[in-house]
Protein backbone atom coordinates (compact mmCIF):
# COMPACT_ATOMS: atom_id res chain seq x y z
CA UNK A 1 0.00 0.00 0.00
CA UNK A 2 2.79 2.63 0.97
CA UNK A 3 4.88 1.85 -2.43
CA UNK A 4 2.27 2.28 -4.23
CA UNK A 5 1.73 5.55 -2.90
CA UNK A 6 3.50 8.85 -4.90
CA UNK A 7 5.30 11.14 -2.28
CA UNK A 8 4.24 15.01 -4.10
CA UNK A 9 7.20 17.04 -4.88
CA UNK A 10 6.07 19.32 -2.39
CA UNK A 11 3.33 19.75 0.16
CA UNK A 12 0.74 22.53 0.24
CA UNK A 13 0.50 24.55 2.61
CA UNK A 14 -2.13 23.30 5.61
CA UNK A 15 -4.64 26.70 4.82
CA UNK A 16 -4.33 25.66 1.20
CA UNK A 17 -5.59 22.21 1.92
CA UNK A 18 -8.02 23.51 4.29
CA UNK A 19 -9.62 26.16 1.53
CA UNK A 20 -9.88 22.98 -0.61
CA UNK A 21 -11.37 20.86 1.72
CA UNK A 22 -8.76 18.54 2.75
CA UNK A 23 -7.49 18.07 6.09
CA UNK A 24 -4.12 17.82 6.11
CA UNK A 25 -3.84 16.43 9.11
CA UNK A 26 -5.85 13.31 8.82
CA UNK A 27 -5.77 12.99 5.13
CA UNK A 28 -4.35 9.16 3.72
CA UNK A 29 -3.27 9.13 -0.09
CA UNK A 30 -5.40 5.90 -0.67
CA UNK A 31 -8.44 8.38 -0.19
CA UNK A 32 -7.08 10.85 -2.51
CA UNK A 33 -7.69 7.64 -5.21
CA UNK A 34 -10.90 7.19 -4.54
CA UNK A 35 -11.50 10.91 -5.83
CA UNK A 36 -10.03 9.51 -8.98
CA UNK A 37 -12.39 6.07 -9.45
CA UNK A 38 -15.72 8.69 -8.82
CA UNK A 39 -16.91 9.20 -12.33
CA UNK A 40 -19.00 12.30 -10.46
CA UNK A 41 -16.09 14.11 -9.09
CA UNK A 42 -14.24 13.43 -12.89
CA UNK A 43 -17.25 14.87 -14.57
CA UNK A 44 -16.98 17.71 -12.41
CA UNK A 45 -12.82 18.01 -12.78
CA UNK A 46 -13.92 18.12 -16.89
CA UNK A 47 -16.55 20.66 -15.95
CA UNK A 48 -14.74 22.86 -13.65
CA UNK A 49 -11.37 22.24 -15.44
CA UNK A 50 -9.42 21.41 -12.17
CA UNK A 51 -7.94 18.24 -10.74
CA UNK A 52 -9.18 17.65 -7.08
CA UNK A 53 -7.22 14.44 -7.54
CA UNK A 54 -3.85 16.19 -7.64
CA UNK A 55 -5.32 18.65 -5.08
CA UNK A 56 -6.11 15.88 -2.69
CA UNK A 57 -2.54 14.43 -3.04
CA UNK A 58 -0.50 17.54 -2.69
CA UNK A 59 -2.55 17.79 0.86
CA UNK A 60 -2.28 13.92 1.68
CA UNK A 61 -0.29 12.36 4.14
CA UNK A 62 1.38 8.77 2.71
CA UNK A 63 1.70 7.02 6.14
CA UNK A 64 -1.50 7.65 7.15
CA UNK A 65 -4.02 4.63 6.05
CA UNK A 66 -7.95 5.13 5.43
CA UNK A 67 -9.45 3.06 8.45
CA UNK A 68 -12.97 2.14 6.16
CA UNK A 69 -10.54 1.27 3.20
CA UNK A 70 -8.36 -0.78 4.91
CA UNK A 71 -9.35 -1.57 8.47
CA UNK A 72 -7.19 -4.38 9.34
CA UNK A 73 -4.24 -2.71 7.79
CA UNK A 74 -1.49 -0.96 9.31
CA UNK A 75 1.47 1.17 9.02
CA UNK A 76 2.70 0.98 12.64
CA UNK A 77 6.32 -0.21 13.21
CA UNK A 78 6.34 -0.97 9.49
CA UNK A 79 10.48 0.44 9.32
CA UNK A 80 13.27 -0.40 11.13
CA UNK A 81 15.26 2.64 11.11
CA UNK A 82 14.99 6.11 9.72
CA UNK A 83 17.56 8.52 8.84
CA UNK A 84 17.15 12.12 8.81
CA UNK A 85 19.35 13.97 6.71
CA UNK A 86 20.25 17.79 6.70
CA UNK A 87 23.16 20.25 5.13
CA UNK A 88 24.03 22.74 8.00
CA UNK A 89 24.90 25.37 5.64
CA UNK A 90 21.51 24.84 3.98
CA UNK A 91 19.02 24.42 7.08
CA UNK A 92 17.74 27.76 7.29
CA UNK A 93 16.09 27.85 4.46
CA UNK A 94 14.07 24.35 5.98
CA UNK A 95 12.67 26.19 8.93
CA UNK A 96 10.22 23.73 9.63
CA UNK A 97 13.15 20.94 9.61
CA UNK A 98 15.05 23.33 12.08
CA UNK A 99 11.98 23.48 13.98
CA UNK A 100 11.89 20.02 13.96
CA UNK A 101 15.88 19.16 14.71
CA UNK A 102 15.58 21.53 17.90
CA UNK A 103 11.68 21.32 19.44
CA UNK A 104 11.39 17.47 18.05
CA UNK A 105 13.97 15.23 17.96
CA UNK A 106 14.34 14.53 21.69
CA UNK A 107 10.39 13.68 21.66
CA UNK A 108 10.98 11.03 18.82
CA UNK A 109 14.42 9.59 20.11
CA UNK A 110 13.13 9.53 23.70
CA UNK A 111 10.09 7.21 22.12
CA UNK A 112 11.76 5.56 19.56
CA UNK A 113 15.54 5.70 20.65
CA UNK A 114 18.63 5.65 18.40
CA UNK A 115 18.50 2.47 17.40
CA UNK A 116 15.16 3.54 15.29
CA UNK A 117 16.25 6.85 14.15
CA UNK A 118 19.05 9.38 14.16
CA UNK A 119 19.30 12.95 12.36
CA UNK A 120 22.73 13.99 10.92
CA UNK A 121 24.65 16.74 9.27
CA UNK A 122 25.29 15.66 5.78
CA UNK A 123 28.91 15.26 4.56
CA UNK A 124 27.62 15.03 1.19
CA UNK A 125 27.62 18.70 -1.03
CA UNK A 126 25.09 18.59 -3.85
CA UNK A 127 26.68 21.58 -5.25
CA UNK A 128 29.47 21.40 -7.96
CA UNK A 129 32.40 21.41 -5.90
CA UNK A 130 33.80 24.15 -8.50
CA UNK A 131 31.13 26.48 -8.15
CA UNK A 132 31.39 26.19 -4.09
CA UNK A 133 34.82 27.47 -4.43
CA UNK A 134 33.64 30.17 -6.21
CA UNK A 135 30.68 31.16 -3.91
CA UNK A 136 33.70 30.84 -1.06
CA UNK A 137 35.92 33.15 -2.90
CA UNK A 138 32.88 35.75 -3.43
CA UNK A 139 33.00 35.57 0.34
CA UNK A 140 29.38 33.21 0.19
CA UNK A 141 29.90 30.86 2.95
CA UNK A 142 26.74 29.28 3.55
CA UNK A 143 23.79 27.66 1.69
CA UNK A 144 24.22 25.23 -1.43
CA UNK A 145 23.71 22.47 0.28
CA UNK A 146 21.36 19.91 -0.78
CA UNK A 147 17.66 19.30 0.97
CA UNK A 148 17.03 18.07 3.96
CA UNK A 149 15.81 13.93 3.11
CA UNK A 150 14.46 11.37 5.09
CA UNK A 151 15.97 7.88 4.41
CA UNK A 152 13.24 4.77 5.90
CA UNK A 153 15.00 1.24 6.13
CA UNK A 154 13.45 -2.18 6.75
CA UNK A 155 15.90 -3.75 8.47
CA UNK A 156 19.13 -2.96 10.75
CA UNK A 157 22.75 -2.60 9.89
CA UNK A 158 25.72 -3.68 12.01
CA UNK A 159 27.23 -0.57 12.64
CA UNK A 160 24.21 1.72 11.55
CA UNK A 161 22.76 3.39 8.68
CA UNK A 162 24.87 6.16 7.32
CA UNK A 163 23.86 8.33 4.07
CA UNK A 164 25.92 6.62 2.25
CA UNK A 165 23.61 3.84 2.15
CA UNK A 166 20.82 5.38 0.11
CA UNK A 167 20.94 3.21 -2.56
CA UNK A 168 19.67 0.82 0.37
CA UNK A 169 16.66 2.41 1.62
CA UNK A 170 13.23 1.23 0.81
CA UNK A 171 12.01 4.65 0.97
CA UNK A 172 13.75 8.17 0.18
CA UNK A 173 11.53 11.30 1.19
CA UNK A 174 13.03 14.67 -0.11
CA UNK A 175 11.79 17.13 2.72
CA UNK A 176 11.37 20.61 1.45
CA UNK A 177 7.52 21.74 2.38
CA UNK A 178 7.39 19.27 4.98
CA UNK A 179 5.89 20.30 8.52
CA UNK A 180 7.99 19.59 11.33
CA UNK A 181 4.31 18.40 13.00
CA UNK A 182 4.00 15.72 9.76
CA UNK A 183 7.63 14.39 10.39
CA UNK A 184 7.03 14.44 13.72
CA UNK A 185 3.84 12.26 13.59
CA UNK A 186 5.26 9.97 10.46
CA UNK A 187 8.41 8.79 12.52
CA UNK A 188 6.17 8.33 15.69
CA UNK A 189 4.15 5.98 13.08
CA UNK A 190 6.30 4.38 10.95
CA UNK A 191 8.91 3.73 13.39
CA UNK A 192 9.09 0.71 16.31
CA UNK A 193 9.12 1.86 19.73
CA UNK A 194 12.45 1.68 21.68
Amino acid sequence: LLQSTPVTAQKMSENWCLERGFDPTNLSCDTCRLIDESTTIQKLQQEQNINIGEECRQCCQFHKVNPVLHPDYSLRGKYKFALLTYNEGSLSQFGEIKDFLERDLSDVLSFKGESRFKAVASTKSAMDPEIRMQMMMMGITNGGGGQPKLMLFDKHKKGGWSEEDEEEAVEVIKLRGWKREDLKDMLMTLLPSA
